[in-house]
């Protein structure tokens, strides 16, 4: 048996012959926030429906909880919650009585109700009619729809889409509570780096239906590299790679080394040989210019 809530293998889905979802393998781990990160039209939204059953995927194959998907669908989704795309409320009814129906349909005891709104903050606002929510309100509500049964996966699908900065921070710091408070594992999709960054705890990054990369963010850090302004950057340049020093390739003087030894002992060649130093400063590409690069820049993701 492995640890992992989800795991798909060579997951694929086709319309007319074009691939949206194209083999497909990741790999969710309980207890963890995993974030799905791509451009929009990359395939998060396709291959998340097919983990609801909500398409039939071409070819390839889904495990939840360590069982086959396709045999076990019905008793799997007992265990699943989820909000994908906007969510599905009745707006002439309170947030109590929304709740109330999904209670009362899937024979949940009824103290799941203030639980969930406590969780998501709309207690005080429960007697409100939704028409009456804000944006923000509207998709805490979502959510404690999702959660109401208390889920052991949670599939989010862009959750923050159109709320202001506040009610992003509201939703962020809720779904980060998830996993520790409620023992629930949550996959999130976004097309938004820094909102993945500062939530997720693994991440699938994921371009025209294909994964590029799945781990820790970190993992996709460049090494510290440092430039070097001088007075002469062609001698400085010749004087370094002398001295065996590695340096970047049709660049300014960047030495490819972290090693702060390494750098003094480089401004003690420079100045040896009457050569001014101006500065001398750490350069590394950004998380969004690595993303950038990796989905051809494609997407506005910021």
């Amino acid at each position: 048996m492995n640890n992992y809530i989800i795991e798909t293998k060579q997951l694929s889905k086709n319309f007319s012959g074009e691939a949206a979802v194209n083999q497909l393998s990741i790999h969710v781990r309980k207890n963890e926030i995993y974030g799905f990160l791509g451009p929009n039209g990359a395939g998060k939204s396709t291959a998340m429906k097919m983990l609801l059953g909500l398409l039939q995927p071409t070819h390839g194959s889904i495990r939840l909880f360590d069982k086959n998907f396709d045999s076990n669908q019905i008793a799997l989704l007992s265990s699943v919650g989820s909000l994908i795309e906007e969510p599905s409320y009745y707006a002439n009814l309170t947030g109590y009585e929304n709740l109330e129906i999904i209670q009362r349909l899937l024979k949940l005891p009824k103290e799941n109700i203030d639980k969930v709104l406590k969780i998501v903050k709309l207690y005080e606002q429960k007697d409100k009619l939704v028409k009456n929510y804000s944006l923000g309100m509207k998709q805490r509500l979502g959510i404690a729809l999702a959660i109401i049964k208390f889920p052991k996966l949670l599939i989010l699908d862009e959750p923050t889409n159109g709320l202001d900065p506040a009610g992003i921070q509201e939703i962020r710091e809720l779904i980060k509570s998830l996993p520790q408070k409620y023992d629930m594992t949550v996959i999130i999709s976004s097309h938004i780096l820094s909102e993945i960054e500062q939530m997720a705890t693994t991440v699938g990054i994921i371009n025209k239906g294909k994964l590029l990369f799945e781990g820790q963010l970190t993992e996709l850090e460049e090494d510290e590299k440092y430039l070097f302004e001088t007075s002469d950057d062609a001698l400085a340049e010749q004087l370094l790679m002398r001295k065996g020093f590695e340096l970047e390739e049709n660049q300014s003087i960047v030495l490819k080394d972290y090693n702060k030894t390494n750098i003094a002992a480089a401004v003690k060649v420079l100045v040896a040989n009457d050569i001014d130093i101006y500065q001398v400063r750490m350069v590394r590409k950004s998380l969004e210019e690595v993303f950038l690069d990796m989905t051809g820049r494609e997407g506005g993701v910021l």
